[in-house]
Parts: structure tokens; sequence; C-alpha cells
């Protein structure tokens, strides 16, 4: 795949924050993207206090423990993306927005395997061995998303997940986002989800379990903005730190209080 010449990347570096607003965030960039109105968008950023997160499509709502979630304090929302479900605590995540002139060819695949390789210039600044998986595994039909592994999901060398990611792509811009777990805080979404019964499946993992000692936010933030910075570099693409446009606040806003903090979307299924 190749980055049209001239494109340019904005970083976005953001504290752990609410769930809700965050996808409502996202979602504002992809817009902004599309018509135009902003660069191709790496952000940074995190949860609190912890969220549940769910595809766009999958059926959640009768598979909620509505008891552990309101005992715990837990946020709920549904991503603009696919995929399954991710309890989101302690961890990094990430997101990729683009205009459809800014990579050729704009396929997901293509954008997959792009983010993929920028992804792990971010493992290497962190000294954790990683592999883009180039085939789907695990149980693919688990509401847990951390059961199994997509093509071009990045995976530890034993194969063994690390990062979960989803995706949107329409006729104007693509959006891809995804959750870099730092300890293993979230396969505690049992407590708060009715999940499938397990097969036999390879335990997915954490940066501090690769590791073998605890990795915080700061640290990961700073080796995941220096690998997208390092991967795009090599490519000729120019990334400078930036914020979001006062339209791109006011339009998170307005998709806050109108879709992503209200039931009719984030329990729409």
């Amino acid at each position: 795949m190749t980055v049209a010449p001239g494109t340019r990347f904005r970083l976005i570096l953001d504290d752990p924050g609410d769930g809700q607003l965050n996808m409502a965030v996202d979602e504002a960039l992809m817009e902004s993207a599309g018509n135009q109105e902003s660069p191709a968008t790496v952000r940074l950023y995190g949860f609190a206090p912890p969220t549940l997160s769910f595809g766009r499509f999958q059926k959640i709502r009768d598979r909620i423990r509505w008891e552990a979630v309101r005992e715990d304090g837990i946020t709920l929302v549904r991503r603009p993306t696919g995929g399954q479900a991710v309890l989101h605590d302690q961890e990094l995540t990430y997101s990729v927005v683009l205009h459809k002139d800014q990579l050729q060819p704009f396929h997901k695949r293509e954008i997959y395997g792009f983010v993929a390789e920028l992804l792990l210039e971010g493992l290497v600044r962190l000294g954790v061995q990683g592999q883009s998986n180039r085939k789907r595994s695990g149980d693919l039909h688990n509401p847990d998303c951390f059961r199994s592994t997509g093509e071009y999901e990045i995976a530890s060398s034993s194969a063994k997940k690390l990062i979960g990611s989803a995706q949107v792509v329409n006729r104007k811009a693509s959006l891809q986002h995804g959750a870099i777990p730092l300890d293993m805080s979230y396969r505690r979404i049992d407590r708060y989800l009715v999940l499938t019964p397990e097969k036999e499946l390879e335990e997915p993992s954490c940066l501090s379990a690769e590791l073998g000692a605890a990795v915080t936010f700061a640290q990961a933030l700073r080796a995941f903005a220096g690998g997208f910075d390092s991967g795009l570099h090599r490519r000729g693409v120019q990334m400078q730190t930036g914020t979001l446009t006062d339209g791109e606040s006011r339009r998170a806003g307005q998709l806050l209080r109108h879709k992503y903090s209200g039931d009719e979307w984030n329990l729409l299924y």
C-alpha cells in the first residue's frame, strides 16, 4: 500500500477519559477527515473509568450482567466500528483516521496492514516481539474480542493476541482503533458479560506479561507515539502533535449528547 504524496499526519495525545466521549471523538475525527477539514490523524488515549465497549452490530443487550456493571461503575458504549466486546481498563488505545485519497489502495485489508506495521514499531520500542497475524484464529463467534485474532491483528511471538482492533470504512474515510492492554485487567470481562462457553484456546496476552514487568500508560504512550512517528517517517510522511479543532470538539459534543450517551444507541441490539 502507498501513502499519497503530501499526506500529513496529526498526533493527538489524550489522558484516559470517559469511554462514551472517546467514541464520539473518534467518530468526529472520521467525519472531519472525510470532509477534508483535517489531516490524517493518529490519536492515543485511554479509558477512565473502565468501559465495556461493543461492536457496531454486536447483539449484546441480553448478555450484560447489570448488577456487576452498576456495582463497579462500568461505562457502556457501542463503538462505531465492528468487532466484539472489549473491557477497556488498564490500556493504551489507538485510533487512526484516513481520508480515502491518503492511502492506496483504500480497502479494509490494506488499511489493517498499514496500521499493523506502525503498531509493530511501537512494540519494538518497548522491547516486545510482535507479529501481524496472517490468518484468523480462535473462536470468532465468542463475544469477547480477545478470544479470537483477526487478519492483521497483532499477536506476540508465541501467537498470543496482544492488540485488539476494529474498523469502519465508508466512501470518504476510515476509522480504525484498538486496545493495547497494559495488564490482564481486561480479562475481567466475564464479570460484566455472559460469554460463550470456551473451547481450548490460546490465552491472550498483554504488554506487562510479555516484558515480565509493569508497563505504565505513560511508557506505552511514548513508545507508540514514537513508533507511529518513525514508521511514518520511513514512508516519507511527517507527523506533528496537535489537538482537536474547534469544529471537531463541537461535533464530538453533539455526538456524545445525541448518540453515545444514550441507550437507544448503546443498547441497540
